[in-house]
């Protein structure tokens, strides 16, 4: 079971995703209510998977992130946030988050971003702008994606559609959404075309 630690300063909020996790059968190792406070909850309980807020008082998410990624290399970081510009994924992704989520993420999207993360996998929620290329510093290769990545890449490079690509490995086709963002930004394409042009040329190189 993933054990996760919530991290927010508005008190509704962040009892409201402890109660969509717990309903989800995470388990919820501590909260916090800001960045300070979150880094010894963290250090006390080391969890597998932080949701993190980025504007609280004491001290931010993003310097939060960047600390606890650092001091606790097998904690991973999801931010939950209202903010959805690209300077602000830029900075999070920086920082070392494994994904990045809005609260108006559907609780379906929430839950997908904690199992990408706590399986070392990066997620960028619908509706987030994707950042530079380059921004995490990963290698556009195919020797950078775990196996369900190369897979899905593969697939993904015979130009077959999401849904088709589910139905071959048994997978929803949001699951599937999930993973070809994941290798698009990996790969620091554009799009899913451009993705497709750059394993093929990969793969024949």
């Amino acid at each position: 079971m993933t054990r996760v630690v919530v991290v927010d300063d508005h008190p509704i909020f962040r009892k409201g995703l402890i109660a969509l996790l717990r309903a989800n059968d995470v388990e919820i190792a501590g909260e916090a209510a800001d960045g300070l406070e979150a880094l010894a909850v963290v250090a006390e309980t080391l969890p597998d998977v932080v949701l993190m807020d980025i504007s609280m008082p004491e001290l931010g998410g993003i310097e939060a992130t960047e600390r606890i990624v650092t001091e606790h290399r097998g904690v991973r970081v999801v931010v939950v946030t209202l903010f959805d510009d690209e300077a602000t994924v830029t900075a999070v992704l920086r920082a070392g988050a494994s994904a990045y989520v809005t609260k108006q993420a559907s609780p379906e999207q929430i839950l997908a971003a904690i199992s990408a993360a706590a399986s070392g996998a990066l997620l960028i929620g619908a509706g987030v702008p994707r950042p530079v290329a380059g921004v995490r510093d990963r290698p556009p290769e195919l020797a950078g994606l775990t196996a369900r990545e190369r897979a899905i890449a593969d697939l993904l490079s015979r130009g077959l559609s999401n849904p088709v690509i589910a139905e071959r490995l048994f997978l929803s086709p949001k699951t599937v959404a999930n993973y070809v963002s994941i290798v698009i930004f990996k790969l620091g394409a554009a799009d899913r075309v451009e993705a497709a042009r750059l394993i093929r040329a990969q793969r024949n190189a």
